[in-house]
């Protein structure tokens, strides 16, 4: 029976706040699910979303994979697990309130995808503050200083790994020093501390630049002191990323920018940016259009089928994340609570979804996958 295929749009705009039941089994990993009786109850997790203008498209992006791997397996055998989504506004004290909704709905067994970054830090803060014992799965995290936590279980290449590739692919240039770019001074302060550390273990200099709230960041990249550093590390959207290369391009100076993952090259090109501005992008998952691990063909496959848009890494990263998350609960018996799903991720069992390896270092991330697309001076992406 062919399953009716809904839009992004009216599964995430009309739903978010809604939960939504799915099944989900795993067809390739070093776990060993159980049966799971046909009347047994659904396992509840929590999404946390930033919905701020920012960050809404890498939210959305990101909690579409996630519903897109639960999604597609309500046919098969598996635990059924059902995703409550919580917006915030990205303020300290929506944040706060999602959390002690959390801790005081004791159904809710896991975190499951928070996104974005400076929500995700936050998040694990808050839960430490507020005595929340609870796994937090795929948070959208690049920083490393909290991958230590032992209920912090990180899927994708740390922020260093992201900026030791690219450094590899620049040795020729010989870079030693950075300009970091902040859209404002909200991100400066989530970021700006365990970036400081990797660049004093790679041996950089840096420049922080940060926009001023007064300012918009196509006025501020139109003003740059000419002094500031050849390679630019910047730290934002796409939407802010667009803005600055128009002013960085009506500035007529010459410089890379380097983005990491928060930022998809496609979703950039399509927000007017500025003209004759190289920039590297980073990427934590395999090629989401025609990347040959068999994972993607079942994603875009999944994709093409119950939503209507394209492939993109970040989406692919939270379908990855559902798969991994579902492959962990399946395994948990049939009325896992939170203590007992907390245990089953804490064996961070290694695990092999459709040919994609996930397998937790020691005290580290599932993976340290790093790959990168160049948009050169020309317009033109180079792979």
């Amino acid at each position: 029976m062919n399953l009716p295929c809904p839009s992004r749009r009216r599964l995430l705009g009309g739903t978010l706040g809604a939960a939504a039941q799915t099944l989900f089994s795993t067809d390739a990993t070093a776990l060993a699910p159980l049966v799971r009786p046909p009347d047994a109850p659904a396992v509840q997790m929590t999404q946390i979303m930033d919905m701020s203008p920012s960050q809404q498209a890498l939210s959305r992006d990101y909690a579409t994979g996630f519903r897109l791997a639960f999604a597609e397996s309500t046919a098969k055998a598996g635990p059924r697990i059902e995703l409550k989504s919580i917006e915030v506004d990205g303020s300290d004290a929506a944040l706060q309130e999602a959390i002690k909704k959390v801790k005081a709905d004791s159904s809710q067994v896991a975190l499951i995808g928070t996104v974005g970054e400076g929500l995700a830090l936050a998040s694990l803060k808050q839960a430490e503050k507020n005595g929340l014992e609870i796994a937090h799965v795929a948070p959208w995290l690049a920083d490393s200083r909290f991958d230590g936590q032992v209920n912090l279980f990180a899927l994708f290449a740390s922020r260093e790994d992201q900026i030791r590739y690219v450094l590899k692919g620049f040795a020729t240039m010989g870079v030693s020093e950075l300009g970091i770019v902040y859209p404002n001074a909200a991100h400066e302060a989530a970021l700006q501390p365990g970036t400081a550390q990797i660049l004093e273990r790679l041996k950089l200099r840096a420049r922080v630049l940060t926009a001023s709230q007064e300012s918009d960041l196509e006025s501020f990249g139109r003003h740059l002191d000419a002094k500031v550093p050849y390679f630019l590390l910047f730290m934002g959207s796409a939407i802010e990323l667009s803005l600055f290369t128009r002013g960085l391009s009506k500035r007529g100076m010459q410089r890379y920018v380097v983005c990491l993952s928060d930022v998809d090259a496609n979703t950039f090109l399509q927000l007017a940016p500025g003209t004759a501005v190289p920039i590297v992008f980073t990427r934590v998952v395999p090629d989401p259009r025609d990347g040959k691990v068999a994972v993607v063909r079942a994603y875009k496959s999944a994709l093409q089928r119950y939503f209507d848009e394209d492939p993109s890494p970040t989406s692919l990263a939270g379908y990855l994340g559902g798969r991994y998350a579902a492959s962990v609960v399946a395994s948990a018996g049939s009325t896992p609570g939170r203590a007992r799903v907390l245990s089953e991720f804490k064996r961070r069992v290694a695990t092999n979804i459709d040919g994609w390896r996930f397998d937790f270092a020691a005290d580290g991330r599932a993976s340290s996958y790093v790959s990168q697309t160049l948009l050169n001076s020309n317009g033109r992406l180079v792979g």
